[in-house]
């Protein structure tokens, strides 16, 4: 054999070696724990929420985000009908343990999830190109397509395509304390609703006063007020997206709270979509 034919051999074959990285692994312990975490966030989840009892008997489907970005959509289906997703996200483990010595830990965290027929990433509203990339960064999600030497970002949940001119922000929420995100040993175990139906929160703009303010202020109202508020009248949480360029206001419908300490945002867009309430805390403000 000649050195040549041997040296497009070896690169050939690894080129077919299966990357290293745990996220890559497509069966194995990695899988599996994968499979059982997102079980169990649909039992406690469907346990507390009756807006989510359409889990109970539904079927995960689970696809990669992006490249290497140890992120995954998992779409939940019923009879062949579309009920939810969440978006799963493989973080290094923080402890307080200071021996550096330890093997670095991975855990899977909740990063968002919602009910109802309309998906993050629905493939209809996905754009043609074949080369869109999902990019998944909480409120700043979108498709990412280049074309012509133009970078065009498409919203991951409206399909709304944003002026070439704009670009998006550093990303954010993979930045989180997995301490402050749902893992699979934590539980739901608080829910308040505000209105089960889509609210637009144009439909009322006394809130628009304090969302407009100068100098802008981050919000100050906790999850716990959030959890007793009499207001008849649902709170609205403000965003600035792609470097203040676009500000969008969302209606709150809903807050869980995990183990007593850990709370989730669920907010009206195109169906009902829970963050954590942390990252819409730095990203967003909350008015009433």
């Amino acid at each position: 054999m000649s050195l040549i034919r041997f040296t497009m051999l070896l690169l050939l074959f690894t080129l077919l070696l299966p990357a290293t990285a745990p996220s890559a692994i497509a069966k194995g312990p990695w899988d599996d724990q994968l499979q059982q975490d997102i079980a169990q966030w649909m039992r406690t989840i469907s346990a507390q929420d009756a807006g989510f009892a359409s889990w109970r008997n539904a079927t995960p489907t689970v696809r990669t985000l992006g490249t290497n970005q140890h992120q995954w959509l998992v779409t939940l289906t019923t009879q062949g009908k579309e009920v939810g997703y969440m978006v799963v996200a493989e973080l290094p483990e923080k402890t307080d343990n200071k021996n550096t010595a330890d093997a670095q830990k991975f855990v899977f965290v909740l990063l968002e999830y919602g009910s109802g027929e309309y998906l993050l990433f629905d493939e209809t509203l996905a754009p043609p190109d074949e080369d869109a990339v999902p990019v998944y960064d909480g409120f700043s999600s979108f498709w990412k397509v280049n074309k012509e030497k133009v970078t065009h970002y498409i919203d991951a949940k409206t399909g709304e395509r944003y002026p070439t001119t704009f670009q998006p922000d550093p990303e954010m929420i993979v930045r989180m304390d997995p301490r402050d995100l749902a893992t699979a040993e934590k539980r739901l175990v608080q829910q308040r609703s505000f209105s089960s139906v889509e609210e637009n929160p144009f439909d009322h703009i006394d809130w628009l006063p304090a969302a407009l303010a100068e100098p802008p202020t981050r919000t100050a109202v906790s999850w716990k007020s959030l959890m007793d508020r009499q207001e008849p009248r649902s709170a609205v949480l403000t965003v600035s997206l792609f470097h203040d360029q676009v500000t969008s206001p969302f209606s709150i419908g809903s807050v869980h709270v995990w183990n007593e300490d850990v709370a989730y945002v669920g907010i009206w867009n195109e169906g009902l979509r829970f963050l954590p309430f942390s990252y819409a805390s730095e990203v967003g403000r909350i008015v009433n």
